[in-house]
């Protein structure tokens, strides 16, 4: 049992000594860390524990950023475009809309004028209408647009000068009898 022990308390001192003799791992055998643990010099490891050192996750961020930037300003490029374009149909549309109004306006006029013309031709060939002077289709009979009510009250108002007149002659004539009596 004791030379169990020495064996592997040999064992155990020769694996402790070739692990500090031939470090795999970056020892510095220069001293210690703080708090009694070993400095280990590897160059990576600061750059490897913060994102910040690593040139490769810089430009990475760069990218993302420059493509966010780029597409920030596509969508604003564009957006201002479609305002363009939307100002632009607004004033043309405006446009359109009042040449309509003044086509409209002027075929109008043109109607108008021709109206005016083809009744003063009218007027000035109607024999009834030559010492007539006056200007005014309202006035002019054959203008009316209510010429039938206007013959009706005219016929009504001869009928009622009839039976005023027939009235009259009978009162006339009664005060003759009644004066003789």
């Amino acid at each position: 049992m004791a030379i169990k022990a020495l064996f592997v308390s040999l064992i155990t001192s020769l694996l402790a000594v070739g692990c500090v003799a031939f470090p795999d791992d970056g020892y510095d055998s220069r001293g210690y860390g703080s708090y009694g643990h070993p400095v280990y010099r590897d160059y990576d490891y600061d750059r490897a524990y913060d994102a910040r050192y690593d040139p490769y996750k810089d430009r990475q961020r760069w990218e993302r950023e420059r493509a966010y930037r780029i597409q920030q300003q596509r969508i604003e490029q564009q957006r201002r475009e479609n305002q363009l374009k939307n100002h632009r149909w607004q004033y043309e549309k405006a446009k359109r809309d009042q040449l309509k109004k003044q086509q409209w306006e002027q075929d109008q006029r043109k109607k108008w004028q021709q109206a005016q013309r083809k009744n003063d031709w009218d007027n000035k060939t109607k024999p009834e209408q030559r010492w007539n002077h006056s200007s005014m289709k309202d006035r002019q009979w054959g203008y009316r647009p209510d010429r039938q009510q206007w013959q009706q009250r005219q016929q009504q108002n001869q009928q009622q000068q009839r039976d005023k007149k027939r009235d009259d002659r009978r009162k006339a004539d009664q005060n003759k009898e009644q004066g003789k009596n």
